[in-house]
């Protein structure tokens, strides 16, 4: 089986390194930076989403948003020039549900499936090989295109054969997983303006059933003084904007989910477009007015009683 891989970004590169060495790989992406360490490892070039798709079977793409995913498969010189019946086209991008089964009508038209198969999970989980793929779309196509996907993780779950399930499931994810990053850095921020300690309240929380990815994870971060999440904050507002979106489709008032994303947005909005998820810890203490952890003592400075 031939595999094509469009989408070598921060997570696309991860997924992807995966697959090298167990499958005749393409790749492409416009960083040629990126398509270069890909050839060093032994992948192919492709110059074009046309060509790569037009030399391999399965063909997967991981990139921003879906707009991204329109103009790489129908754009010019685009994945759907090089399709032919009986290929498969894997979406692992965060896109919106409708959009994707919107694609997955028109490559039908041409005999090509395309399911999707956004992946959840930190980077280190992409890294280390063990992060969760959640797919949807026709069983046939699923199974077919089954060992390219656990050989970039064991950790598959198939969520039917209704195209856009598996991004569905993954916007709910999302938005569980900042409403708790936020809700619990907020009361922690209010802790620490009290007098307790990031270190006390942590090993509290996590010995209670208030434990969570965000205080099993980012706090003992922010204590050690070492980054906890890598991941553009303009691409976790996307995110939370599609699950808001999502749900004003089907009419279910997210209250907390709204303010998660105002707040976000806030810290978008002062930090600028390059800015990092994990800057957000700033914009918690600044509206708060606290720091998580004390600032260090000038050497040979003493304490006044």
């Amino acid at each position: 089986m031939r595999v094509g891989y469009i989408g070598l970004g921060a997570m696309g590169g991860a997924l992807a390194r995966h697959l090298v060495g167990k499958f005749p790989l393409s790749v492409f992406d416009l960083n040629q930076t990126a398509v270069e360490a890909f050839v060093a490892l032994g992948a192919t070039r492709a110059v074009t989403p046309a060509e790569l798709a037009r030399n391999n079977d399965v063909i997967l793409l991981c990139l921003p948003r879906s707009s991204d995913d329109q103009a790489v498969l129908f754009g010019p010189n685009g994945v759907a020039e090089g399709l032919s019946a009986g290929k498969i086209v894997v979406d692992q991008t965060s896109g919106v549900p409708s959009e994707t089964r919107g694609f997955a009508r028109q490559l039908e038209e041409m005999d090509v499936s395309l399911f999707d198969a956004p992946v959840s999970g930190a980077m280190a989980t992409a890294i280390a090989g063990t992060i969760s793929i959640i797919a949807s779309g026709p069983d046939a196509a699923f199974r077919k295109a089954l060992p390219v996907l656990q050989a970039i993780s064991p950790n598959v779950f198939h969520c039917g054969e209704r195209v856009g399930n598996g991004q569905t499931m993954k916007t709910v994810n999302n938005m569980m997983n900042v409403s708790c990053r936020l809700a619990t850095l907020e009361v922690v921020a209010m802790g620490r303006k009290v007098g307790l300690s990031l270190e006390a309240m942590t090993d509290a929380i996590n010995a209670t059933t208030a434990r969570n990815y965000t205080s099993q994870g980012m706090l003992p971060a922010i204590a050690e003084g070492r980054q906890s999440t890598k991941f553009w904050l303009a691409l976790q507002v996307k995110d939370i904007h599609q699950a808001i979106g999502l749900a004003a489709e089907q009419k279910v008032p997210m209250p907390i989910g709204g303010a998660a994303r105002s707040i976000l947005q806030i810290g978008l909005n002062s930090l600028g477009k390059d800015a990092q998820l994990e800057q957000m810890i700033g914009v918690i203490e600044s509206m708060a007015g606290t720091k998580f952890v004390d600032a260090p003592k000038p050497a040979g400075s003493q304490e006044v009683k």
